[in-house]
């Protein structure tokens, strides 16, 4: 079955990448500066191309806190019409609003949202990166705590970095709040900024209301151009973001009866399970090449009551079962080892 991954990044994220690597004095990747000039005409970069512009990247760089030395390096006015829409709010309060509004200007690998309680706020990401997980999001972390340092004058100083990955060695994790200045957790249930309540009301040192006048016309514009792009894209991502979600839960988040759903499918010739079956299949194909996920996880991750049913619907897919395509993978990784 065939999948093409509908998401894009913003060209200025992609060459912001560039320009925090060349800042910390790494010379830009030959791979990487090919995959760049690929996409240097391109408003929105295909997914897939931002994915190998981070694999040149990493090939090039192996080490484990290149995420966050890549985002501390980082400057929002890098990152376009966003990034100096963030950066001339009136708080902090308004920035994260904003930020969470036209996040999918930036990039649809994944959301923001916050989380709330009495005393602290935390300001989740939530990827869905197939490839270099761990690295993307701790540049986007790391980029959203030195910015919000910048931005208020150094007013913000964050509470704690939470990262929902294994711990690695104590003098890596050392190495970590050496750079960030701010307690780092490990194994967290997500990843996140944590910070009081009461920095939300910080003001930014370049607040100007008339230039949030003048951009914010055009970033809805933007986004209303990129929801505009079909109900089957909008069902795509959703699924793409959280392969479980069932039709009824689909429908909920766009705020729709299921049977009105399936009739706005119908409208663009498709249905709700061709969709449903095409980001499973891709998923699962790339879950088990990764080979980071059993097949029990990956059954649960994508919905389906139990690890026979996966299977079954794997080999419906792929006409083997997920064992077989395992031990394909594993022999064919040995091969190239040999």
């Amino acid at each position: 079955m065939d999948f093409t991954d509908s998401r894009s990044v913003n060209l200025s994220y992609s060459k912001a990448l560039l320009e925090a690597l060349a800042s910390l004095g790494l010379p830009i990747p030959k791979s990487a500066s090919k995959v760049l000039s690929q996409i240097s005409r391109q408003e929105r970069v295909p997914i897939y191309q931002q994915e190998q512009l981070w694999k040149a990247i990493i090939d090039s760089y192996p080490e484990p806190l290149l995420g966050i030395k890549l985002g501390l390096a980082m400057q929002a006015n890098h990152i376009g019409l966003v990034g100096h829409l963030l950066m001339t709010q009136k708080d902090l309060q308004a920035t994260i609003d904003q930020l969470i509004s036209y996040h999918p200007l930036l990039g649809e690998g994944g959301y923001f949202e916050v989380h709330r309680d009495t005393f602290s706020v935390s300001l989740c990401y939530h990827p869905n990166f197939l490839n270099f997980a761990q690295t993307r999001v701790e540049t986007i972390l790391a980029a959203c705590i030195a910015q919000t340092q910048t931005l208020t004058g150094g007013k913000f100083q964050g509470c704690k970095l939470l990262l929902s990955y294994p711990a690695p060695s104590l003098a890596i994790q050392q190495q970590y709040q050496k750079l960030l200045a701010i307690p780092v957790q490990f194994n967290t249930k997500v990843s996140a900024i944590q910070f009081p309540v009461k920095d939300l009301a910080i003001p930014l040192i370049a607040a100007d209301k008339d230039v949030v006048s003048c951009l914010k016309p055009k970033a809805d514009a933007l986004l209303q151009g990129l929801e505009k792009k079909g109900f089957h894209r909008k069902v795509t991502l959703l699924l793409q973001q959280t392969p479980h979600l069932t039709r009824e839960q689909v429908a909920k988040h766009l705020c729709l009866s299921t049977r009105h759903l399936g009739r706005k499918l119908q409208d663009e010739h498709t249905n709700f399970r061709t969709i449903q079956e095409e980001v499973r299949s891709y998923y699962a194909r790339q879950w088990l090449t990764q080979g980071e996920k059993s097949n029990a996880d990956i059954a649960i991750a994508l919905g389906y009551s139990d690890e026979s049913a996966f299977g079954k619907a794997f080999k419906r897919w792929e006409g083997i079962s997920p064992s077989l395509f395992d031990r394909r993978r594993k022999k064919t990784l040995n091969s190239h080892l040999s």
